[in-house]
């Protein structure tokens, strides 16, 4: 499923759609099925635009499970947990206050897919999460929203259909956009597919993936990313609000691993790159923009 929201600018959470829908996917004559996810990302340093560097690592690790009530309604859980580590150098005006290191990030969605007819499919997936620095109560970086849509099957290699996402922001206002969830096997290797992201990563996208052979595939993709969180009370901004946006573009080569699994190599370079600091009310302290800068890292993930 492809997801566009009312901007290619939008909340991160919007992933979650592509999440829970892969581990949705049921294999024939399974009531119960379970997937685990994990990998990590080292990020090269990048040029702030007021002088210093920052450099980013990250990892992350999900386990979902999923249940057919009937051959039309399935049910989904899945829980997961991460941390970006920010690495500031320098003396520039935003790296030389030092304003956050670790962020801890702890996701909790449900999901319910249905299917009344041959051709319609409609799902709706809550998620809460809480997105805070080590030191932070992660209570303080709760946010709560609904993904929910309709999908018309328009034949075997294409769906399409409209629907709306509405997510809280950390002293911000409601987000409400509009959603398109997209399927399309464009031929029998070749398809276009929300990507799924990897490691820690958290921003809706595109992939175009070629699948090489049964076991191989190569796929290209890009992303928004955009993360908010709470800030501890001993920084430069006590109780304050960090935030970071790239956009992310990226290779990445698949290795199934038989009926069990996959292991995925990525490498890519973070675009449009922007940090903020702000006060405990949402007011802006201070803000740079980050220079372009590669990243690679590796995942896997096991279906049992």
């Amino acid at each position: 499923m492809i997801v566009l929201p009312r901007s290619f600018l939008c909340l991160p959470l919007v992933v979650l759609l592509a999440a829970a829908g892969g581990a949705l996917a049921q294999p024939p004559g399974r009531d119960w099925g379970f997937r685990l996810e994990a990998g990590g990302v080292l990020g090269g340093d990048a040029g702030l635009a007021d002088g210093g560097e920052l450099a980013v690592d990250s990892w992350s690790t999900r386990l979902g499970g999923r249940y057919a009530l009937t051959p039309d309604l399935r049910l989904g859980l899945s829980a997961g947990f991460g941390e970006q580590r920010y690495h500031f150098t320098g003396d520039g005006d935003f790296s030389g206050l030092r304003p956050w290191d670790d962020i801890r990030d702890v996701r909790l969605s449900g999901s319910v897919f249905w299917q009344p007819t041959d051709r319609w499919e409609l799902f709706a997936i809550p998620t809460l999460r809480w997105d805070a620095e080590s030191g932070a109560s992660l209570d303080d970086g709760r946010i709560a929203g609904l993904l929910t849509a309709a999908s018309f099957k328009v034949n075997d290699r294409l769906s399409i259909g409209p629907g709306v996402g509405v997510f809280s922001e950390l002293e911000d206002d409601t987000d409400f956009f509009p959603i398109l969830a997209v399927d399309w096997r464009i031929t029998d290797r070749l398809s276009l597919t929300t990507g799924r992201g990897f490691a820690a990563s958290r921003g809706p996208g595109l992939t175009l993936n070629w699948e090489a052979n049964d076991r191989w595939s190569l796929g290209l993709g890009a992303r928004y990313e955009k993360d908010r969180f709470r800030l501890d009370d001993r920084g430069v901004a006590p109780g304050g609000i960090g935030q970071a946006t790239s956009t992310p573009i990226y290779l990445a080569v698949s290795r199934k691993l038989g009926q069990i699994g996959t292991l995925r190599a990525v490498a890519g370079m973070e675009l449009n790159g922007s940090l903020r600091l702000e006060d405990a009310d949402g007011g802006l302290l201070e803000r740079s923009d980050v220079d372009d800068a590669p990243f690679a890292g590796a995942t896997f993930d096991l279906r049992f």
